[in-house]
């Protein structure tokens, strides 16, 4: 009786392992989805405001996140209010310069006040009384250079072209995915164990493939639009593959160095604003410099 007992007992736990596992999958597909749905119409929408409403919330968020993040560290006890001031004004002055071609003293002064707004945070420490405020103007700053600075990258990027900010998310999550089924079907060897123990050389390949598909896809999808060679695409997919896997890991040595599984919980089974722009961080600048260096110098060849 108690061994039927006990296997019913293991039936119904089962189930409702499936079920949970079942309901969690279901909703990280509609964040996913959600998520995805909003980058693309931000980017293909004509108007710039929607795309920059977005991304300024993405920015904030960001920092958000980030210096959350950072208040776990000892002696760290950063002000959020100026570097997130700092990051919006920033973020509007690039979304002004790229967009609505504002006049260069308006240009001047937003960048001038941004400029003010970072030398009041040296300037606050003095009043804070802070244990380290070494550190906090140190984390303070990075937040900058970690997040505004490539997401206004990304603001240049689709004002020169929306397909090449399309294309250079696209390549991210293929890339992405590649490396997530290449790795679970076939994945033996591990590649940085130390920072990310799932990770796989099997799965970096994976991953390489998925981008190098995605570029040759925008060549033909764009072909009679934007009219860059195949070389070029393929080029730029490389480019992002490598960057957004090591701002991948850059984020992971992060959290592990934090002991925290996800940078926040905005996303429903995908965790914070960085878990899902971690790639897309660092290889922002460097895909805007791709398409001004060679795509658009081949316009004039």
């Amino acid at each position: 009786m108690s061994k039927r007992v006990g296997q019913g007992c293991l039936t119904v736990k089962y189930n409702l392992n499936n079920k949970v596992l079942f309901k969690n999958l279901v909703i990280r597909a509609i964040s996913g989805a959600v998520f995805v749905a909003l980058i693309i119409s931000s980017i293909l929408v004509p108007t710039p405001f929607y795309f920059g409403g977005l991304f300024l919330a993405i920015v904030l968020l960001g920092l958000r996140e980030f210096y959350s993040l950072a208040g776990k560290m000892p002696q760290v006890n950063v002000s959020w209010t100026l570097p997130m001031l700092s990051g919006a004004v920033l973020f509007s002055a690039v979304f002004g310069n790229a967009f609505l071609y504002t006049p260069k003293a308006v240009d001047y002064l937003v960048y001038a006040l941004y400029a003010l707004l970072i030398s009041a945070v040296f300037v606050m420490e003095l009043f804070r009384k802070q244990e380290n405020p070494i550190k906090n103007i140190a984390v303070s700053l990075m937040g900058q250079f970690y997040i505004v600075i490539p997401i206004c990258a990304m603001l240049f990027l689709k004002a020169e072209e929306p397909m090449y900010l399309l294309a250079f998310f696209v390549t991210i999550w293929a890339s992405d995915t590649g490396a997530y089924l290449t790795g679970m079907c076939f994945g033996k060897h591990k590649m940085f164990e130390r920072v990310s123990p799932k990770k796989t050389w099997e799965g970096l390949f994976g991953g390489f493939v998925f981008a190098l598909i995605s570029g040759y896809v925008f060549s033909l999808v764009t072909a009679e639009t934007v009219a860059r060679p195949l070389w070029c695409w393929i080029f730029f997919a490389v480019v992002v593959f490598a960057a957004g896997t090591l701002g991948d890991l850059i984020e992971s040595l992060f959290k592990r160095t934090l002991n925290v599984k996800d940078s926040g919980n905005i996303m429903p089974g995908h965790g914070g604003v960085l878990d899902r722009f971690d790639s897309a961080l660092l290889a922002a600048p460097l895909a805007t410099a791709v398409a001004f260096l060679v795509f658009k110098a081949l316009i004039f060849i």
